[in-house]
């Protein structure tokens, strides 16, 4: 945008991005403006732009301003867990950086640094968050690209954490009895998310109305809430359909009784709505789960269809994956094959005659 000033007669160019100022320069003559202003929107659209002046910005001031600018466009939770991780695990020596000063060496630094102490997945969360913040800086126009995009975590040694460890039968069956005796109400819980797969923040969210019986006993699993913070849709964005399998079907029925459609299906014994801290504080789960999360639960159930040789759609289905790849990157190595099956059998059978 040109503009002459009245008081000084000198040509004003500014230059806008989405709607906001972010440079300007005055200049003589007329010509002089309209070059320079067509070489700033070159480099905008090319996005080759930045302002050398807002580059200056440290990155602790980028960070500040990006948590308030975030407040109330994105859910709460994915708000703390950003402002989390750039408050812990950005060190203070970077945040004192001039926001451009900022590139690969530096994050892969503090990635490998991270990786000593954290899992892999801690990690790569913690890039997520900033990721998100250099997006940020580049739609402000302080600097002209995001590094953080060449900066992979590196593979690390704590990939270790995305072991799944689901409980074996006697494991699950000695908790379970524990449990029963400090609180069997919250047992029964434990034992609809073995039956189910689901997610803990999907327990607490279900209404007596998700309960169904045709074409078979279901839940219709809608949506998930974490604990403290407001209701969203479920991991994937999907509604499914969960078959209420073993005692499931019994429990729901139990706890639906009576109550409106409307209702949360699952409640503290006050009926107040579910905490994880106060059910696990219930059932002393540090005592009686043997080492297991409670996410274990979710890797029971799948692991326990999967050797019923339910297939790996259907399962992947019924946890509610977004895809099917997903499922088995997860859960491969506890699929048997047909031909696993025959040979295992094969080899029985020899072993039996020669012992004959």
């Amino acid at each position: 945008m040109l503009e002459k000033d009245k008081t000084t007669k000198k040509w004003r160019a500014r230059i806008f991005f989405k709607g906001r100022q972010i440079t300007m320069q005055t200049f003589e003559f007329k010509k002089d403006a309209a070059k320079w202003e067509a070489d700033q929107k070159l480099a905008l659209a090319s996005n080759e732009w930045h302002d050398a002046r807002a580059g200056d910005i440290t990155l602790a001031a980028v960070i500040r301003e990006f948590n308030e600018a975030r407040t109330g466009t994105v859910s709460d939770k994915t708000l703390d867990t950003d402002e989390a991780n750039l408050r812990l695990h950005i060190p203070e020596k970077m945040r004192r950086m001039p926001i451009r000063a900022v590139q690969t060496a530096e994050l892969k630094s503090l990635y490998t640094a991270l990786l000593r102490k954290r899992a892999h997945s801690t990690v790569k969360r913690i890039r997520d968050s900033t990721m998100s913040l250099f997006n940020y800086a580049v739609d402000m126009a302080y600097i002209p690209h995001n590094p953080v995009k060449d900066v992979p975590v590196p593979r690390g040694d704590g990939r270790s954490d995305k072991t799944v460890r689901p409980f074996t039968k006697d494991e699950y069956e000695d908790m379970l009895a524990a449990q029963r005796e400090r609180s069997p109400r919250y047992a029964d819980y434990v034992e609809f998310l073995r039956e189910t797969g689901l997610r803990w923040g999907e327990l607490v969210a279900l209404r007596v109305g998700d309960v169904v019986h045709e074409p078979f006993d279901a839940i219709i699993v809608r949506r998930s809430q974490s604990d403290g913070y407001a209701e969203k849709q479920t991991k994937s964005g999907r509604v499914r359909r969960v078959p209420l399998l073993g005692n499931a079907a019994e429990i729901a029925a139990r706890y639906a009784q009576g109550r409106k459609r409307t209702e949360r299906l699952f409640t503290s014994p006050t009926g107040a709505q579910l905490n994880g801290g106060n059910f696990k504080r219930a059932l002393d789960w540090a005592a009686t789960a043997h080492g297991h999360r409670e996410y274990d639960l979710r890797h029971y159930a799948a692991t326990s269809w999967l050797r019923d040789n339910v297939d790996i759609k259907t399962v992947s289905a019924w946890l509610g994956h977004a895809t099917t790849q997903l499922t088995l990157d997860t859960y491969s190595h506890y699929m048997g094959s047909d031909a696993d099956g025959a040979a295992i059998e094969r080899v029985r059978r020899a072993r039996a005659t020669a012992g004959a």
